[in-house]
């Protein structure tokens, strides 16, 4: 595991509640909540800005289309020799 770095944060008040409040319920330590929060918010950040390939999309739209299709053909099939 890397060093860890020690940061002072000043928090809403209320924000500090939520965060000791699920860290309670979680068994955790705030500092690990807080933590897990801001890298879950830096990814979030950062998979927003990412571009999104359209071409890709849709390719995987239509796959998905045709395995549901193809789902819904073999259960028809398969009610039918029942």
């Amino acid at each position: 595991m890397s060093k860890a770095t020690r940061v002072t944060v000043t928090l809403d008040p209320q924000v500090a509640e939520w965060a000791k409040q699920a860290a309670d319920q979680q068994n955790r330590s705030l500092s690990s909540v807080i933590n897990a929060s801001l890298r879950t918010a830096l990814v979030h950040d950062s998979l927003a800005k990412l571009a999104v390939d359209e071409a890709a999309e849709q390719a995987a739209a239509y796959d998905d289309l045709t395995i549901a299709e193809a789902a819904e053909t073999d259960a028809r099939r398969n009610r039918g020799a029942a």
